[in-house]
């Protein structure tokens, strides 16, 4: 799976967020945090 703010390939789960009841996984901690920040521009991708 890939992270929707940056495109990397995710390996490792534990990072993840909700959004309008789907499951987002992030590469890192940065990335999560800018997609917590606003889910409607990178859930779309």
């Amino acid at each position: 799976m890939k992270d929707p703010v940056c495109k990397m390939e995710v390996l490792n789960e534990n990072l993840r967020s909700m959004y309008k009841g789907k499951k987002y996984i992030f590469c890192s901690v940065n990335c999560k945090e800018i997609f917590d920040k606003n889910p409607e521009r990178y859930a779309g991708k």
